[in-house]
């Protein structure tokens, strides 16, 4: 007696699934990332003299294979010291991932339904 079974179909279905979720994890990535750099250029603890540095920071997301980064970052050669230079008095990107990050990671949990 020998048994035969197709999972053809269950395969492709798993296969579609994937890329449904990893679309899914890119999309909220993406907006977390956003939210991030709407809130790090709204409370950016400087004063402007040319905007240029409020202006560079960028948030969103990008994948290193299966894994998916979401970042805020500074984009000026003078970042690094905004945000390490004076006690951190100008710090921003730090504090903005610090804030967010509970909730980005709980949404995420949410999303992949743990």
């Amino acid at each position: 007696m020998s048994f035969r079974m197709d999972i053809t179909g269950a395969l492709k279905g798993l296969a579609e699934a994937e890329l449904k979720m990893k679309a899914a994890v890119g999309l909220y990535a993406n907006t977390a990332g956003k939210k991030l750099e709407g809130y790090a250029k709204q409370n950016a603890p400087w004063t402007d003299h040319t905007a240029q540095a409020r202006q560079s920071i960028q948030g969103g997301h990008e994948w290193q294979g299966n894994k998916c980064n979401i970042f805020v970052a500074g984009n000026k050669e003078y970042s690094p010291f905004l945000e390490f230079c004076n006690e951190g008095k100008y710090a921003i990107l730090y504090p903005t991932v610090r804030n967010y990050s509970a909730e980005i990671i709980l949404g995420m949990q949410n999303l992949l339904g743990k």
